[in-house]
């Protein structure tokens, strides 16, 4: 696969707010309406993108899959995300591999409604109709992820009872980029917090699991720290996209 680089991207300033624009002249217009709102928009953008703990690679995948994740999915942003990983060094197989990576957030609203189904099938008095404990395809289902991810939940536990055979899909999908993709185990992680600490997806259980999973893998405090801040500029994709709105083509 083609992993160049697209020259015209190769100069880009990642720093800068001007070029998330899709012109020169919808960021003048943006600083002529408010001079002062464009240079604290500005440098608020600047901070994390200048900040030296994590590479521009890494930084424009973290918010590449912020902005591609289930909670998210704005399509300007993944746009111009795409082109600023090539720039920034990143490969299209790396975006593929983040693409993999994130999509069981959405299993994370499956955590919650299995108790609840549980809960209420219950009250009816019915028996349960789950796959029995001793059942040999939830202990090959855990050891299999186990095996590739390094680590169990115990929401993944009713998940596996109650629907096998979609548990076993999970984690296939859960696990492949692990199994196959090009970024480190590190920068996976890295990928999984971003996702969790989200204005659009806060999930504290799965935070805390893939903080301490990075920091197994060497990550250091700055690092995620950054990631937090990364997370942050999230506030600022309502004045970009106002701002083409108002004055793009």
């Amino acid at each position: 696969m083609d992993s160049e680089k697209p020259p015209e991207n190769q100069k880009l300033d990642l720093t800068s707010l001007e070029t998330l624009f899709s012109s020169p002249a919808v960021a003048a217009a943006m600083r002529d309406v408010s001079e002062s709102s464009f240079e604290v928009a500005a440098q608020f953008w600047r901070v994390p993108f200048a900040g030296k703990h994590l590479t521009p690679r890494m930084k424009e995948l973290i918010f590449f899959a912020m902005h591609v994740s289930a909670s998210a999915l704005n399509v300007d942003a993944i746009r111009r995300q795409t082109k600023r990983i090539l720039a920034a060094g990143g490969t299209r197989e790396d975006i593929v591999d983040v693409l993999i990576s994130i999509v069981a957030l959405a299993n994370h609203g499956v955590y919650s409604s299995v108790p609840v189904l549980n809960e209420e099938w219950a009250a009816t008095g019915k028996p349960s109709e789950c796959v029995p404990d001793d059942d040999p395809r939830l202990a090959a289902a855990k050891d299999r992820f186990i095996a590739v991810r390094g680590f169990w939940n115990p929401d993944r536990e009713s998940i596996a009872r109650e629907m096998p055979d979609y548990y076993a899909a999970l984690t296939d999908v859960g696990t492949e980029s692990w199994r196959r993709g090009p970024l480190t185990r590190k920068e996976r992680e890295f990928i999984c917090i971003a996702i969790d600490c989200n204005l659009t997806h806060s999930y504290p259980p799965g935070l805390r699991i893939h903080i301490k999973n990075a920091l197994r893998e060497g990550a250091t405090k700055g690092e995620i720290l950054e990631i937090f801040q990364l997370s942050a500029l999230m506030g600022l994709e309502g004045y970009l996209l106002a701002a083409e709105a108002m004055f793009g083509i």
